[in-house]
């Protein structure tokens, strides 16, 4: 909240101008200007998407995880447009932990893992009050980052010297992770969500790395240089 430099009343960021006085407001146009940039910046990314689909030689699949980046993207862009009385009660303490929990539960229910993390970033809420959130959005994270650097592989990036490499790394990663949530005494919705990201991760692996279910199963006892052999042998056995 700030207030009105002319006649002092309270104002909030979606208030080009004081509905008092009438005297505009600096912060709010900056803000609305930022929120044209981004919708600037989202179609950009969208049409720089489609264009990429178009020219690409490796089809459907490479179609789908462009249109999950760009939903990613999307996600970053709806996060900075969440409401601002949200992030004001948020910062200023007024947000109280059962709304806050709400929230989360919100993400939970439709499945934006990624979401949730954002959320939890982005207003610093503690790993230690959220534990069992906590551990779904690390979990998420995790395989967000394989997500990222299989694209980087598949499409070329010169992001890394060798994306693959990487990938395989960002794989050993989530693996670590999800085998030491499963050790954990975990409350079932920890267990449900981290079942459910996991499969989405197994059909990644097995689409896009051409990994069978008995490589899957197998990860956890593998180093990132081993199943950078597996995985460059199955990929081509594909070619």
């Amino acid at each position: 909240m700030v207030n009105c430099k002319k006649c002092g009343s309270p104002l909030s960021l979606n208030d080009a101008y004081c509905p008092y006085c009438g005297e505009a407001n600096p912060e709010a146009q900056e803000h609305l200007k930022k929120l044209r940039e981004l919708d600037e910046q989202f179609e950009s990314a969208s049409r720089e998407v489609a264009a990429e689909v178009r020219k690409s030689k490796k089809g459907y699949g490479i179609l789908v995880i462009l249109v999950m980046l760009l939903l990613a993207n999307l996600v970053v862009f709806v996060m900075h447009r969440m409401s601002y009385d949200i992030a004001d009660r948020v910062i200023a303490g007024k947000m109280t932990e059962s709304e806050i929990k709400t929230q989360l539960d919100q993400f939970l229910e439709e499945g934006e893992y990624i979401e949730l993390a954002l959320f939890m970033n982005k207003f610093s809420l503690s790993y230690r009050d959220y534990d069992d959130y906590s551990r779904i959005a690390y979990l998420a994270q995790c395989q967000n980052r394989v997500i990222e650097s299989m694209t980087r592989y598949l499409y070329g990036s010169e992001a890394y010297d060798d994306p693959l490499v990487k990938t395989c790394q960002n794989i050993v990663d989530y693996e670590r992770e999800y085998s030491s949530l499963q050790k954990r005494d975990n409350s079932e919705s920890v267990r449900f969500h981290t079942e459910k990201i996991n499969a989405e991760m197994n059909g990644f692996l097995r689409n896009y790395l051409k990994l069978t279910e008995e490589d899957i199963a197998g990860i956890a006892d593998l180093n990132e240089s081993s199943l950078l052999i597996l995985v460059n042998e199955r990929l081509n056995n594909e070619k």
